[in-house]
């Protein structure tokens, strides 16, 4: 077998691969998916939200709206915030909220849970077993 027809070969099979295989990450934080009414802000997409990133609502919620600064409460599927915010700042909070209480500081992977031992507050990673305790910014 030739050098031309092997880099064909691999060509057809690489095609044939599906897209969400090819992606060298498996776990992409989210994005919010926001609608405006009146001055108030909802996140629509809440539910998948929380789904991804795999934490109680309550305490997303807390931590959340206490950074963004705002009231706010969860009305059904979507997460309702006293005042207009712009997504790229509601994003911004959802991706330091995602290092700080979700991704493993050793590894980097998804796969982590909240241990609370006291008053304080550890991200146990199952994944490669790292336990470190979370100190908020």
């Amino acid at each position: 077998m030739n050098f031309n027809d092997y880099e064909n070969l691999l060509d057809k099979a690489y095609e044939k691969i599906p897209d969400n295989v090819k992606k060298s990450k498996r776990f992409e934080i989210p994005t919010v998916e926001l609608r405006f009414e009146g001055k108030n802000t909802f996140i629509v997409n809440f539910n998948k939200i929380i789904n991804t990133l795999n934490r109680d609502k309550n305490h997303f919620t807390g931590v959340f709206l206490k950074k963004a600064g705002t009231f706010g409460e969860i009305r059904g599927q979507q997460l309702f915030m006293k005042s207009l915010h712009k997504e790229k700042v509601l994003n911004r909070l959802l991706e330091n909220y995602t290092k700080t209480y979700v991704l493993c500081k050793i590894c980097n992977k998804p796969d982590t849970e909240i241990q609370r031992e006291g008053k304080r507050l550890f991200l146990k990673c199952e994944a490669c077993g790292a336990r470190e305790e979370i100190k908020e910014k």
